[in-house]
């Protein structure tokens, strides 16, 4: 029988060896746990990247990742996480599938997405409902989030923004604006925005002469044509493709049946590629709108090509910003960590206090159109004094 002091000193030489073996061999699942737990956590950018809304989320996915990488380069990113770009199909079902399975794996720390409305609402719902911190980036519908919002931010405009500037422009033409029209194709972009001028209109007692689809499979040029000579609109809004809008305007400017104020507004936030050269009439032009505007300091900000990168570039601001002063990256600190976050941004002054949990920013709305060199010209409003921004180029 061992004596209780051989047995001690087995215990003792046994402890020594079970030591030796965790310091050279530590537990595989421990050290997997402790390298991971950084680098499991990840942000989750919701755009749609097939479909037919596949510019929209191209054009917000470059800004995101151009916002990403400045704040990689200035070492703001001083924790790893991983960026995952999902594809939301352009469909509100998968935006709620994707946002539940993001918090049933809980490795997401905040989503962010999306410029098409009923997506984004869908997406905001489901975050609320599942406590996931949620930035809408694009969307413009202005009842996407509500007065109970926790969860939910928003970096956009308000639709009221637009419209006060857009009832500026009309209230400052003389003669009075009382007839407009809109030619607009089967893109639901230009759907919704031949609705809103509908209400528009009728808010304002204003009739839209012209209320026509335009099919390049179906109706002509000259059909339209035909129709703009017989209602004879003093505004036209031509919400097609820019290179059909182009030729439309450029073909009535030669039969002289297009009025004196034709708007070209975009259908798609990619670049006009389709622009029209200057009328030999020059009491008519075309004109374009834009809501952004390019940053004066160019050292702080890349060349940004239209005001959706702009906005996944200030979103990817914003969300490194929040994520940097929450210690403890849990969704109740993010949320306050947003709640009180104001600073400047490409996209403009963001504050996230008050108004519902909605940034709203306050961004004017600006139409220019191509002088005989092809470049731009603010045509309304006019700038304050020679120093003020010029629209992006």
């Amino acid at each position: 029988m061992r004596t209780a002091q051989q047995i001690k000193k087995n215990l003792r030489a046994l402890l020594t060896l079970t030591l030796l073996l965790f310091i050279i061999f530590p537990n595989p699942a421990w050290t997997e746990f402790e390298t991971s737990i950084e680098e499991n956590r990840q942000i989750a950018i919701l755009l749609p990247l097939s479909g037919p809304f596949t510019d929209l989320g191209k054009a917000l996915q470059e800004g995101f990742e151009l916002g990403f990488a400045q704040q990689i380069e200035s070492d703001r990113m001083n924790r790893q996480f991983k960026i995952s770009f999902l594809d939301s199909e352009g469909n509100p079902e998968t935006a709620r599938s994707l946002i539940a399975l993001l918090t049933s794996e809980g490795e997401t720390v905040i989503a962010a997405g999306t410029p098409l409305n009923t997506t984004a609402w869908t997406a905001s719902q489901t975050s609320e409902e599942s406590g996931l911190p949620y930035l809408i980036v694009g969307a413009d519908q202005d009842n996407l989030i509500t007065e109970k919002s926790v969860f939910t931010f928003r970096l956009t405009q308000t639709r009221s923004t637009g419209n006060r500037m857009f009832s500026a422009f009309i209230d400052s033409q003389d003669p009075a604006i009382q007839s407009m029209g809109i030619i607009y194709g089967e893109n639901p972009c230009a759907i919704r925005q031949a609705r809103r001028l509908r209400k528009f209109c009728a808010d304002k007692n204003i009739d839209l002469a012209i209320w026509e689809v335009y099919n390049s499979n179906g109706r002509n040029f000259y059909d339209l044509l035909n129709l703009i000579k017989e209602r004879q609109p003093q505004l036209l809004f031509l919400a097609t493709d820019p290179a059909a809008s182009a030729k439309l305007w450029q073909q009535g400017q030669r039969l002289e049946l297009m009025p004196t104020l034709t708007i070209a507004t975009p259908i798609n936030y990619i670049p006009t590629t389709g622009k029209a050269t200057l009328s030999s009439h020059p009491d008519k032009q075309i004109l374009y709108p834009t809501s952004w505007l390019t940053p004066t300091d160019q050292e702080s900000f890349p060349v940004l090509e239209n005001h959706l990168q702009a906005q996944g570039f200030a979103a990817a601001e914003i969300i490194m910003e929040a994520l940097e002063k929450s210690p403890d990256l849990t969704s109740g600190e993010i949320v306050k960590t947003l709640e009180t976050t104001t600073m400047s941004t490409v996209y403009g002054q963001v504050n996230f206090a008050g108004s519902g949990q909605g940034h709203q920013n306050q961004l004017p709305w600006y139409l220019y159109s191509y002088n005989e060199n092809g470049e731009k010209q603010l045509a309304f409003p006019l700038p304050p004094s020679p120093q003020a921004v010029q629209p992006t180029q």
